[in-house]
């Protein structure tokens, strides 16, 4: 008899989708917590840098399935992170980015979360927000305010740091790779004057009372916004924790609204947002997730995508039951219940610089 399947969400996922997962996780926290479902069978609910992240660091001993997947012109199209498939008005993280980093001689290469195993497993390690401003700020203090670290991917998040370390450590350098380009869409494109005009009217309201917070990942204008009110930045597991270890009752939240979805249930604090969508998280909704199940409790996968390619496309695609593939216009097929897996060679690599994380 299989494995019972075990459904983990993302904390991006929404409400709905978390309420039926038996684990919702931020980003470092599936990486930190991967070893306990060495032997498991995962039904996994976010994007795929995250799956492949849960099956690199169980040392490949885990089955990982999607609920759906998108295939668009015979390329792996969702549930991707843009900053890693081009989907909107962001650039991409690419392998050549790493060879870009190397000609500068920094002293460490440090890919970020979001970018894929391939390209984890050429950097020394792997950052969040939060782990890469730790890592600058050992080198700095090791070596009198100086020294120089390139990190490939978002850019906010690079700034974000830069931002933080310059007044103390103004000789230090942050170099971020691709110079600008590539950014989170959702975050990026967030009204920063109607936020701001949000947390003006609930100041009025709640004074002292309200909190502030958001990802690391928000465009400049919220940024120093943030910075001016002693708003929090971090990444998804931060920004649940945070308003519920502060003795604050009234939260704005700048994040996608899944965050936002999970502190509202957990908490009965005064949560606000200005609900702010990811595409690709929300491509993962609860009857794709229940269809997916009921495959794979009856049955085997309906394809496998075997990550061996250290550039894009990445992904090799074997499709096992044609009957369940769904044609969906523009060059589009939507495929249910697919099982995910990792070159030996990347995934120990990718797991080597992951465990920067631990």
């Amino acid at each position: 008899m299989a494995e019972p399947l075990v459904i983990i969400s993302h904390n991006y996922q929404d409400g709905p989708t978390q309420e039926i997962s038996d684990f919702v996780y931020g980003t470092t926290a599936i990486v930190r917590n991967a070893p306990r479902f060495k032997k498991k069978r995962v039904l996994f609910c976010g994007v795929l840098y995250m799956a492949e992240d849960l099956y690199n660091m169980a040392d490949g001993e885990v089955e990982v399935f999607i609920p759906e997947i998108t295939i668009r012109d015979g390329v792996i199209d969702k549930p991707r992170c843009p900053m890693i498939k081009k989907q909107r008005d962001t650039d991409i993280v690419i392998i050549n980015h790493v060879e870009e980093a190397r000609k500068l001689d920094p002293d460490l290469i440090l890919a970020y979360i979001n970018t894929p195993s391939s390209i984890k497993a050429e950097c020394d390690g792997v950052y969040n927000g939060t782990v890469g401003l730790k890592v600058a700020e050992k080198i700095a203090k090791e070596r009198d305010g100086k020294g120089r670290v390139a990190f490939i991917g978002d850019v906010n998040v690079n700034n974000w740091m830069r931002d933080v370390l310059q007044p103390q450590y103004p000789g230090f350098e942050v170099i971020s790779i691709p110079t600008n380009d590539v950014f989170c869409p959702s975050h990026v494109n967030v009204p920063a004057d109607f936020f701001i005009e949000t947390y003006n009217e609930l100041e009025k309201l709640h004074g002292e009372d309200l909190g502030l917070e958001m990802h690391a990942e928000v465009d400049t204008p919220l940024r120093k916004f943030g910075f001016e009110r002693n708003a929090y930045f971090g990444g998804t597991g931060g920004l649940v924790r945070t308003p519920k270890e502060s003795d604050k009752k009234t939260w704005l939240v700048g994040t996608v609204e899944g965050v936002v979805d999970r502190l509202k249930r957990e908490t009965d604090l005064n949560i606000y947002s200005i609900n702010m969508r990811c595409p690709n998280m929300s491509y993962t909704t609860v009857p794709k997730v229940q269809k997916a199940r009921a495959i794979l409790e009856t049955g085997g996968p309906i394809a496998d995508i075997k990550y061996t390619l250290r550039d894009e496309p990445y992904y090799e695609i074997e499709i096992h039951e044609e009957e369940h593939v769904q044609l969906a216009g523009e060059g589009r097929t939507r495929i249910p219940a697919v099982r995910l897996s990792v070159s030996e060679d990347i995934s120990e690599e990718a797991k080597r610089a992951l465990s920067t994380l631990l």
